[in-house]
């Protein structure tokens, strides 16, 4: 049986919806530290699993797996001239590089739902999953994002430096922190879009990214219910 371990945005806010609608959505961040299993929705089995099997490319399926190296820049195979093979992979898994899988919604029941759940109050929105294997793995240098960001921290620690400045504010080079804070698992970050940022990790990890435009600005349709048919296959 597949288990949903999805949760309703409701249910993920501390300070409630309506305090968070008025006063932290899009203007502060904030962090709920909670320490429990709540948010396991992707194990090392699974990340195992998927690293072992078909082609990391991307070219037969939807999670496509980037890889973020020592200089902080982002091997994608839409951009490469070649593919990378899986013992090239392997090595650059256990030297430190940041490996992420982008579109990870498709990879199991949970992540597909939590989406649907913050679809209700968010336009379309998708996963991404952010895994290391090491203390001080190689990560994205300070950066922005366009799009509103809620972490779930999964598995690890990971020190993250929020920064004062936005995006319009300054260039990334030029941010100063405004606040470290380390992420264990259980712990939900939430991040306004084009807020500077940066991360640490502190040992092997695995994080969630679920990031959505502007409800106003989705002009598609309701996302499927794709794991529905499961479901109706087994009665």
């Amino acid at each position: 049986m597949i288990m949903d371990r999805s949760l309703e945005l409701e249910e993920l806010l501390p300070m409630g919806l309506e305090r968070f609608e008025k006063e932290f959505r899009n203007k502060k961040w904030f962090v709920e530290k909670n320490n429990t299993d709540r948010f396991n929705h992707f194990s090392w089995e699974e990340l195992d699993e998927y690293l072992n099997s078909s082609d990391l490319n991307g070219y037969d399926r939807l999670p496509q797996c980037q890889i973020i190296n020592e200089k902080g820049n982002k091997y994608c195979h839409k951009k490469a001239k070649r593919k990378i093979k899986k013992d090239e992979m392997y090595r650059y898994w256990k030297r430190g590089d940041t490996f992420v899988l982008t579109l990870c919604e498709f990879l199991n029941k949970t992540m597909w739902n939590q989406c649907v759940k913050f679809e209700k109050h968010y336009g379309r929105g998708c996963a991404n999953l952010y895994c290391s294997s090491k203390k001080d793995a190689h990560c994205f240098k300070t950066h922005c994002d366009s799009t509103e960001n809620f972490l779930f921290h999964v598995r690890g620690t990971v020190r993250w430096y929020i920064m004062n400045e936005y995006e319009w504010d300054c260039p990334p080079e030029d941010a100063t922190v405004n606040k470290v804070v380390d992420l264990n698992e259980g712990d939900l970050l939430y991040l306004p879009k084009k807020l500077y940022h940066r991360v640490d990790t502190l040992g092997p990890r695995i994080s969630i990214s679920y990031h959505f435009a502007d409800k106003h600005s989705w002009k598609g349709g309701s996302r499927a219910s794709w794991y529905d048919w499961i479901g109706d296959i087994n009665g």
